[in-house]
């Protein structure tokens, strides 16, 4: 899954162009010996973690519609073929099949 992020993440900002590239991109380049590195740093920072965050979002969703689809193709199996869901037993508590020591 993680591999998948990173894939995702790389994609994104290369089709993109990059984190903050908008301004250069677009002639507005900024004077580097002005700029404060430590600031533009924790800018870029602050831009990856929202990409990261949005990203996470989107493979959630993407997630969760497999599942519910998934759900539903096995609803429509059962419904076709008319098998009704297994039960599922309910564990032991104990009791005659407790193994003795």
């Amino acid at each position: 899954m993680m591999a998948m992020t990173l894939a995702a993440l790389l994609m994104q900002m290369t089709s993109a162009g990059g984190a903050g590239s908008e301004g250069k991109r677009a002639g507005n380049h900024v004077d580097e010996a002005n700029a404060h590195p430590r600031a533009a740093v924790k800018e870029e920072i602050s831009t990856l973690k929202g990409e990261i965050t949005s990203l996470k979002e989107q493979f959630r969703l993407a997630r969760e519609r497999q599942r519910l689809a998934a759900e539903e193709k096995q609803r429509q199996e059962e419904a076709r073929y008319g098998v009704t869901p297994k039960a599922t037993p309910a564990p032991a508590a104990g009791g005659a099949r407790a193994p003795a020591r």
